[in-house]
């Protein structure tokens, strides 16, 4: 079958945060299936900061050619498979560009069971590989979080800092939310149930992590970095362990990434900091879903989506994630 694919692809290399005029879009047409390959008709895309490592050559993930469509995992229906493990009519997850048609091989995706109750895109968000499986790995693995610790999650109206948050207080946290106005905050401590939240833009950190957290904190989830990264590391206690998920502040220059200035914090402490990536986790998947799922199950975490709809707008979503004007997961429905 002939299908017209429209997609978003990389035009030039961003200079500092990535602008509108760094990408552009066109159509082209697919027109056959080769032998081991899959047509996927894209339901959902997930935006995610990663996406901003792979526009240049200074990140940890593989940059896009110029021309190539932008980076992103997605939701499909296959629609034509010449691949023996995939058929017509299923659900696969991977990475299916910013596009509304992928063509690729079938190896590059794995079969999901949506439903009723499980919606295609909740294998972007609560039990998705860079959402919800990711703040797992982070939370329960690396920063090894216990009964009545104190935690502190940055970035915390996010898609992985919504999980991370709820995750950590399922398993009897006391959990501190940071995030960016009045709005998110009371969306963390009312919708979410978290026990505090601080507003960066409006408050004084320190004097609040002082008040909130007076015996320290114990486990930090960061995915901001910068400044906010000091301000917690100067307020541990002893023994904590801080989670390096991301720094979403820093990705503006990835070439001159700035550290903190009070990592000796760590050794005063007899603290630990550990920065990980989920691909490192693969063994611990099935547990991460079956306690994820379990938790979504009971109504112990959820994650709002926030939708933008049309392909075209894929780029004006990665705007949109950097300059904190969402919350929840961020998806684009082609």
């Amino acid at each position: 079958m002939a299908v017209t694919n429209h997609l978003v692809y990389v035009k030039q290399r961003p200079n500092g945060m990535p602008a509108l005029d760094d990408f552009g879009s066109k159509e082209v047409t697919i027109s056959e299936v080769p032998d081991q390959y899959v047509l996927v008709k894209v339901d959902t895309l997930s935006v995610d900061a990663f996406i901003r490592t792979t526009l240049d050559d200074a990140g940890l993930h593989t940059m896009s050619d110029l021309g190539a469509p932008v980076t992103a995992l997605g939701v499909g229906e296959v629609m034509e498979s010449q691949f023996p493990g995939l058929q017509s009519g299923d659900w696969v997850c991977g990475p299916l560009m910013a596009q509304t048609h992928a063509l690729m091989p079938g190896a590059a995706f794995q079969k999901i069971e949506p439903s009723a109750n499980i919606p295609p895109s909740t294998y972007l968000g609560i039990l998705g590989l860079t959402t919800g499986i990711t703040a797992w790995a982070g939370m329960v693995r690396v920063g090894e979080v216990q009964a009545d610790d104190v935690v502190v999650v940055s970035g915390a109206a996010g898609a992985v800092g919504t999980v991370a948050g709820q995750l950590a207080k399922a398993r009897g946290a006391r959990v501190i939310g940071i995030a960016g106005g009045a709005e998110k905050c009371n969306f963390l401590t009312r919708e979410l149930g978290l026990d505090a939240a601080i507003d960066y833009k409006g408050e004084d950190i320190v004097s609040r992590l002082n008040t909130l957290a007076p015996d320290g904190v114990n486990v930090f989830f960061d995915n901001v970095g910068g400044e906010i990264l000091d301000h917690v590391l100067d307020n541990l206690a002893m023994g904590a362990r801080v989670v390096i998920c991301g720094a979403i502040s820093q990705y503006q220059d990835l070439h001159d990434v700035r550290g903190p200035k009070l990592y000796l914090r760590l050794a005063e402490r007899n603290a630990s900091m550990r920065g990980f990536t989920v691909d490192y986790y693969a063994p611990d998947f099935p547990a991460a879903n079956e306690e994820l799922s379990r938790l979504m199950t009971e109504g112990k975490i959820k994650l709002p989506e926030h939708v933008v709809n049309g392909v075209d707008q894929f780029p004006q979503a990665l705007l949109t994630l950097f300059n904190g004007g969402h919350r929840g997961k961020l998806v684009v429905k082609p």
